[in-house]
C-alpha cells in the first residue's frame, strides 16, 4: 500500500469512526433508552481498518511503538498513541454493547471516555500536519478539515447504521450540525486556497496544483455542500414531519457526502510540496 494511500485511509477511516462515537454519545443524551449496537460496532470496524492502515504506511507494526518514545516532543507520537487508545476504546465498547447490554454505567463511562480521546486525536493529527514543512497543510484549514469529515461523515454514517432505532423521532440537529460543519470548511478552505500562491515557492507550487485539479475540486464542494442540504432538506419542508424522511434522501446524502470528503482528503494529499524534509 502506497504512503499517501495508507495516510488518507487512517485519517479518514478514523475521523469517521470518532464522529460515529461523538453521536452516539450526543445520541444517548437526546433519545434515551436507546442501544445503538450497529453504529458501535461500525465504530469500531473504522478504527482497526485506520490503525491498520496507519502500521502499513509505518512498514512495519514495531515502528508503532518506537514513535511512541518521543511523547513529549513529536505529535507523530501523540496522534499513534491517541488513535490506538480510541481504537481500543471503540472495540471494547462495541462488545459491551453486544455482549453486555445491561451494563449502563460501563456503557457511558466508555463513550465519554471514547469522544474525548477521539477529538483529542483529531487535534494531533491536524497538529501532525499544520506543524510539517508542507505549506499547504499549514494553518487553521487542517483543523477545520478534519473536525468536518468527522462530524460530516460521522453524522451521516450513524443516522444509515442506525435507522431502526432513530424511527420516529426528531433528528434535525444532525442536518443542522452537518450543514454548519460544511460551511465553515467551505469558509475557511476556499479563501485559503486562493490566497496559497501568495506564498514562497512550496505554496506557489501547490496552489498550481490545486489549479490545476480545480474541477475535481469544484465536484468535491458540490458533492459536500449538496449532501448536506440533501440531508436538511425535509427538515425544512412545512408540510413533512422529520421523522418521515425517506431513507433514499439519507443514502444520497451519504453517498454525496463520503464521496466529497473522500475527494477532498486525496486532494489534500496530492497538492503536498514540502519546503524541506520531514515530519515529526
Amino acid at each position: 500500500m502506497g504512503g499517501e494511500t495508507a495516510l488518507l485511509i487512517f485519517s479518514f477511516c478514523m475521523q469517521a469512526a470518532i464522529g460515529i462515537m461523538f453521536f452516539m454519545t450526543l445520541s444517548h443524551q437526546l433519545y434515551k433508552g436507546k442501544v445503538f449496537k450497529g453504529a458501535a460496532a461500525t465504530a469500531a470496524g473504522l478504527s482497526v481498518i485506520g490503525v491498520l492502515a496507519s502500521l502499513a504506511h509505518l512498514g512495519q507494526p514495531f515502528s508503532a511503538l518506537n514513535s511512541l518514545f518521543n511523547l513529549g516532543s513529536s505529535w507523530l507520537s501523540r496522534e499513534v498513541l491517541f488513535s490506538g487508545m480510541f481504537m481500543g476504546v471503540a472495540v471494547l465498547y462495541a462488545l459491551v454493547q453486544w455482549f453486555k447490554a445491561d451494563a449502563s454505567a460501563l456503557s457511558a463511562g466508555l463513550r465519554w471516555l471514547g469522544s474525548g480521546i477521539g477529538l483529542i486525536a483529531v487535534f494531533s493529527m491536524s497538529k501532525l500536519y499544520t506543524t510539517a514543512s508542507v505549506p499547504v497543510w499549514q494553518g487553521i484549514n487542517t483543523f477545520v478539515d478534519f473536525y468536518a469529515t468527522a462530524i460530516a461523515v460521522g453524522a451521516l454514517l450513524f443516522l444509515v447504521v442506525s435507522m431502526k432505532e432513530l424511527q420516529n423521532v426528531d433528528k434535525k440537529i444532525f442536518g443542522y450540525l452537518v450543514l454548519a460543519a460544511v460551511i465553515i470548511q467551505a469558509a475557511v478552505a476556499i479563501p485559503y486556497a486562493i490566497n496559497l500562491g501568495l506564498g514562497g515557492p512550496a505554496a506557489q507550487a501547490s496552489a498550481a496544483i490545486l489549479g490545476g485539479m480545480s474541477l475535481i475540486i469544484t465536484v468535491k464542494w458540490i458533492l459536500v455542500l449538496g449532501g448536506a442540504v440533501i440531508l436538511l432538506w425535509p427538515t425544512l419542508q412545512k408540510s413533512a414531519k422529520p421523522e418521515t424522511q425517506s431513507s433514499s434522501l439519507l443514502y444520497a446524502s451519504l453517498a454525496a457526502l463520503i464521496c466529497g470528503q473522500f475527494i477532498g482528503r486525496y486532494v489534500f494529499y496530492a497538492g503536498m510540496v514540502a519546503s524541506t524534509i520531514g515530519l515529526t
